[in-house]
């Protein structure tokens, strides 16, 4: 069989302009852009005060109420399993250790999600390393692992309906602190 030359690369550059254009379409958010901004202060109420203080309000308050969380180590929640097991497990009062999330620097990265050109929601993907912090001892370094959400703008109010946590790995990261 006999492949006609021109046609090849008339093809192979016909697929690399589509490409381009879906890349130029769904390319991350700069950081400085309004929508990024946004998600990485809604991230920052979640886990920085939410996660990192065990203030459960922010997330009740952040999280949709058909939101889903999916983890590679411990399967599928919903948001009353998710904020039960958070009450139960690490932010159970009276623990001897606490747990803090940070964020890997530079690791995050935004993608705004339209309908026919209107912003209804974004994606937010990134690594974060977890760390045990026992009173009087250095803080213990857990898993770093991979993370996307998926935010969704309800009622003009941006909410977290999907997070996937995956790829844990017991390993150090560097991190913002």
């Amino acid at each position: 069989m006999k492949i006609n030359k021109s046609s090849f690369q008339f093809k192979a550059i016909l697929v690399g302009i589509l490409l381009l254009q879906f890349y130029i379409g769904f390319s991350q958010e700069e950081k400085n852009s309004t929508l990024y901004k946004t998600i990485m202060s809604k991230d920052s109420l979640l886990f920085n005060v939410g996660f990192n203080t065990c203030d459960i309000s922010q997330f009740e308050n952040l999280i949709s109420d058909d939101f889903e969380f999916y983890h590679d180590k411990d399967s599928i929640s919903d948001k009353t399993l998710f904020l039960q097991n958070l009450k139960k497990g690490i932010c159970l009062s009276g623990k001897s250790y606490k747990v803090r999330r940070d964020l890997i620097t530079g690791s995050t990265e935004i993608y705004p999600l339209t309908k026919n050109g209107v912003l209804y929601g974004a994606l937010q993907t990134g690594i974060h390393q977890f760390f045990e912090i026992s009173p009087g001892q250095k803080d213990k370094p857990g898993s770093t692992a991979k993370f996307t959400h998926v935010w969704l703008l309800q009622n003009g109010v941006w909410k977290l309906a999907r997070s996937f946590s995956y790829d844990h790995q017991m390993k150090a990261a560097k991190t913002n602190k």
